[in-house]
């Protein structure tokens, strides 16, 4: 007979840092200089995804479009921030470049699931608009960052072959059209790996997740296939946006290459 769910206490919750503690001696004897930064990490995590629980509750009881609207606008602002702070490379107007993005993937892609694909009634529902919006934003947010930076790095490698492309007489964006491509390949990557050993090498979280919540594993299995095709569209798409805004500000009003901002890079 299988359980229909099981009960994760808080005690259950404080046994599992048997786990940090163990990764603690690993980390001391093997002097990889890495225990404060797990201290902190694991002080992080608690904090923030329990005060996320009792912000989540209060979220679940709101029942209006337009805040939930709000808030995921509100998410999108939060990743663009953050996505543009930790921008190794300087890239002018990023943070515009990667809200468009993460917001254009965001809106096609929950708004395909919402409407076409759950059918959820009322679509605004924040049981699937917030965790669904919450991936498809933190998804296209590493895959973009992934992207741009990997972009800045092309960019400079192939200066000289995009210079002589523009003076053969291509537009920019063909010029660029190669380090565009390898950018995008390169982050997709990691996507197309997992698609390749998901039910082979690994059962994803969110489907195991579901299954210890007591959730028919068929059923799970239909979500999680649809979770890995929602993540590699969402990178696609926000890719796709990013960097067709981002390789406009590599060039003048003349079509030339602004040779100082590769410099800057340097």
């Amino acid at each position: 007979m299988k359980p229909d769910f099981y009960t994760l206490t808080w005690t259950d919750l404080m046994i599992s840092l048997v786990f940090i503690v163990f990764s603690l001696f690993l980390i001391k004897r093997w002097r990889l200089e890495l225990e404060k930064t797990l201290l902190i990490g694991t002080i992080r995590s608690f904090a923030q995804l329990t005060l996320m629980g009792y912000v989540l509750t209060w979220f679940f009881k709101q029942e209006h479009w337009s805040f939930m609207v709000m808030l995921l606008f509100i998410m999108i602002l939060i990743a663009s921030y953050e996505g543009s702070r930790r921008q190794k490379q300087h890239i002018p107007h990023f943070f515009s470049a990667m809200l468009i993005a993460l917001m254009g993937s965001a809106i096609f892609v929950l708004g395909t699931i919402l409407f076409f694909i759950l059918d959820v009634e009322p679509w605004y529902s924040p049981y699937a608009a917030i965790p669904i919006g919450g991936m498809i934003i933190g998804n296209g947010l590493n895959s973009s960052s992934l992207t741009a930076n990997r972009f800045v790095g092309e960019m400079k490698h192939r200066e000289r072959e995009i210079e002589t492309l523009l003076a053969l007489g291509a537009t920019p964006k063909e010029a660029v059209y190669e380090a565009m491509k390898v950018s995008i390949h390169s982050a997709l990557i990691p996507n197309i790996n997992g698609m390749m050993t998901v039910g082979l090498v690994q059962i994803p979280g969110v489907m195991t997740g579901q299954i210890l919540a007591g959730i028919d594993p068929i059923i799970a299995v239909r979500y999680q296939i649809m979770i890995m095709y929602m993540w590699f569209t969402s990178s696609t798409l926000a890719n796709l946006i990013l960097l067709s805004l981002v390789y406009r500000q590599y060039f003048t009003k003349n079509m030339q290459l602004r040779r100082d901002l590769l410099r800057n890079n340097a």
